[in-house]
């Protein structure tokens, strides 16, 4: 095989690589797509807001630009809100419709390039909340993970605003 050869494969399988940041939900292992992702960043100092949705769990100052900070659990319908502790919020930031978004998270994992033949449909059993938000459902060596739709998700939370 020519070398030519070999990088157009090499470059065809990268193409059709997905790329998650992980991150933990109430022990659950959620894909999140990379191209979505902005930033991670720890919370240092929230300001929580009268009257929101339950999913929004308050506003940043995030390096001089105000961000709402949303419940990713909260939003998955995993949890009622946000869990208080000893050690600072994570958030990933996103952006949506030209905002950024936190999705508050119990732990940040990995970035991970997975093949296309590692996923499988949706199972029929998930419940509704995560059916309406999960692309697919991921085979790694030690568990499963939802990869998340965040289009869907935060049309869905936009919808709620209207």
């Amino acid at each position: 095989m020519s070398a030519e050869s070999r990088m157009r494969r090499d470059t065809a399988a990268i193409v059709h690589e997905i790329q998650l940041v992980t991150v933990r939900i109430d022990g659950q292992l959620i894909g999140l797509p990379i191209t979505a992702v902005r930033d991670v960043f720890s919370i240092h100092a929230m300001t929580p807001v009268p009257r929101a949705d339950q999913a929004v769990a308050g506003l940043v100052n995030l390096r001089g630009h105000i961000v709402t900070i949303l419940d990713l659990g909260s939003l998955l319908n995993s949890r009622a809100s946000v869990k208080s502790g000893d050690a600072e919020p994570m958030a990933v930031g996103v952006e949506w419709q030209g905002e950024v978004f936190g999705l508050v998270v119990d732990e940040i994992g990995d970035v991970l390039s997975l093949s296309p033949d590692t996923s499988d449909a949706m199972p029929a059993n998930l419940g509704q909340a995560w059916a309406r938000f999960t692309r697919r459902v991921h085979k790694l060596e030690r568990e499963l993970m939802i990869e998340i739709d965040l289009h869907a998700l935060l049309e869905t939370m936009t919808l709620q605003a209207a």
